[in-house]
């Protein structure tokens, strides 16, 4: 894992305009002007110190999550996958009841043998149909753990409470076994028989290079009904059967942040204790029982109409910061965000995406500030198709391999640099560049400004050298479902009923309307003419001009409106 530098802009309020040149026009003319053209936010770039650089830039945005998958998990080419509840463990409904689905499961009791039983022919077959694809595993969840692992457990009535049993509401959760296995022996030769199976099928080569996780969210109850020691234990029985036979397993945890306290205390396990977060227990037993946790993943949902859960400077120190501060912490363990969707509204069985310019932007932020501390991998829901990529992280996945730059924000007007974001990266400081710029405030979604930025950059290149680039910009304006929400009369088609509180900011990924519009909002959303998508512009060229004072190299200036809520990316090549 990378660490990069905590900062890559720094912001210097300067009132008074600094020298610079004007860009092109619209069309496809040579820029040799020496005035200064008038900005709000100047971004400067230096290219000519090798040695002021954050380190590379690397794609978050490679793992794409299914759950139980059946058909090859149907993941667009270039994503790995991260596979959930695979081993057995799921529900089904019946007559409007949960039952328990045997048909994934990979091991069963045999009261005539008085023994458990092995089959692992569905998770195999659901492995194949994956690697057949060409998809990549990155990692298979361990979890749930098979029914027959219930096996021996006594259950009271729901509404009461021992402090010793389960209650029967517990059984079966919404996801399935949500409860420790009762034989902790017999499961440990379970996973010490899959992990055999494993490496028989696919070589011990391939499936080290697979990270095998316990547990989802952890501390959510129907994740798991345990207590922390029950999910302590659970976890070293699991990485003690795995390492068994694979001693270089790449293995770790999913739980909630160390801050995390399940309904501020209102609500206890079966034995009354608060729920919180397991995460200083893990840690704490680690260090004593010299367990390798090789990454950790921790969630999150930012909720667009919140303003508190939509501060993408605060995410580091929200999710990850308690971690990393425990004295017990090893350096060596990645973090990851192992679930994520930024949405606009959850419910009962529901939650709606947003799929905004505002989640957009919001979405690089994170991305860019999360960058920056180090964290690897952003999981991602959905992304079926090769049509499912979306440009906002397209835009930082062309990026990945190069040299990151750091950038200085200049205020030259009115406008808060604060808001606006930067992201620099390079193979080659003297022939190409990716630039891309964003403007988030988490403020008030509806808020309305469109900074003039200026980028200046210095390059190691002669005076009048040639370059050319191209700009994409993407804001609401060329949201289809933003733009029709601002209709007159177009809050009547949101759905009023399912507890409600549908809003404009979210109509699910890909605009799937379905999910908060009524019938007759669909119909006029599919009616509705909209031709503003973005697009790249054409390709301009622009010469560059004297640095000024003596200074050896050069610069160029590239003009941009960015309004707030949008990105540009902007890409520089040099012509020969």
């Amino acid at each position: 894992m990378l660490g990069l530098s905590a900062c890559s802009v720094d912001t210097i309020d300067l009132k008074a305009p600094q020298e610079t040149v004007d860009e092109p026009g619209t069309g496809n003319e040579t820029d040799t002007g020496n005035d200064i053209p008038p900005s709000d936010i100047r971004v400067e770039l230096d290219l000519t110190d090798s040695q002021n650089t954050l380190g590379e830039m690397r794609d978050m945005w490679l793992v794409a999550n299914r759950i139980s998958p059946t058909t090859g998990g149907n993941v667009r080419p270039g994503l790995k996958i991260n596979t959930v509840r695979m081993i057995g463990g799921i529900k089904k409904n019946e007559n409007g009841v949960n039952v328990p689905d045997l048909e994934f499961d990979t091991a069963f009791y045999d009261e005539t043998l008085g023994d458990y039983v092995y089959d692992f022919s569905p998770l195999i077959d659901r492995i194949n149909k994956i690697r057949n694809r060409g998809t990549d595993i990155h990692q298979i969840v361990l979890d749930q753990p098979p029914w027959a692992f219930q096996r021996g457990y006594t259950f009271i009535p729901e509404g009461q409470k021992d402090n010793v049993n389960f209650r029967e509401n517990e059984r079966i959760s919404i996801y399935g076994n949500s409860l420790p296995p009762y034989d902790k022996a017999e499961y440990a030769e379970y996973i010490e028989a899959l992990m055999t199976k494993l490496i028989d099928e696919y070589g011990k080569d391939e499936v080290k290079t697979w990270r095998f996780r316990v547990g989802s969210e952890i501390e959510t109850p129907d994740h798991w009904f345990g207590t922390e020691a029950d999910f302590v234990e659970h976890f070293a029985n699991t990485e003690g059967a795995v390492r068994k036979v694979l001693p270089e397993a790449i293995f770790g945890v999913h739980t909630r942040p160390p801050s995390f306290i399940y309904k501020s205390g209102t609500v206890t396990n079966y034995k009354s204790e608060v729920i919180k977060s397991f995460a200083n227990a893990i840690i704490e037993y680690a260090d004593q029982n010299n367990i390798r946790i090789d990454f950790w993943g921790i969630s999150d949902y930012p909720i667009i109409t919140s303003e508190k859960t939509r501060h993408p400077k605060d995410k580091y120190e929200e999710l990850f910061a308690q971690l990393v501060e425990h004295p017990k912490w090893k350096d060596y363990t990645v973090l990851d965000l192992e679930e994520f969707s930024i949405i606009s509204k959850i419910g009962s069985g529901y939650l709606i995406t947003s799929d905004t310019a505002q989640a957009d932007t919001l979405l690089i932020a994170m991305t860019d500030e999360l960058h920056k501390k180090g964290i690897d991998q952003i999981f991602q829901w959905g992304q079926r198709k090769a049509e499912h990529e979306d440009f906002r992280t397209k835009a930082l996945a062309d990026m990945a391999g190069k040299v990151r730059y750091p950038a200085s924000l200049i205020s030259t007007g009115n406008a808060n640099p604060d808001d606006i974001g930067v992201i620099v990266a390079t193979n080659s400081p003297q022939t190409d560049l990716d630039i891309l710029l964003y403007n988030y405030n988490p403020a008030d979604l509806e808020a309305e400004s469109t900074p003039e930025i200026l980028t200046s950059i210095k390059m190691d290149v002669p005076v009048g050298s040639v370059f050319s680039y191209r700009k994409r910009l993407l804001s609401k304006e060329n949201k289809k479902f933003q733009v029709f929400m601002e209709e007159p009369g177009a809050d009547d088609y949101l759905i009023k009923n399912k507890g409600s509180g549908f809003n404009k900011y979210g109509n699910g990924s890909g605009g799937v309307t379905s999910n908060v519009l009524t019938a007759e909002g669909q119909l006029a959303f599919e009616q509705y003419v909209f031709t503003n998508t973005s697009e790249w512009t054409d390709w301009q060229q622009i010469v560059t001009v004297s640095a000024g004072n003596g200074e050896a190299g050069s610069v160029m200036h590239i003009e941009s409106k960015l309004p707030l809520f949008s990105y540009e990316k902007i890409e520089v090549k040099k012509l020969n």
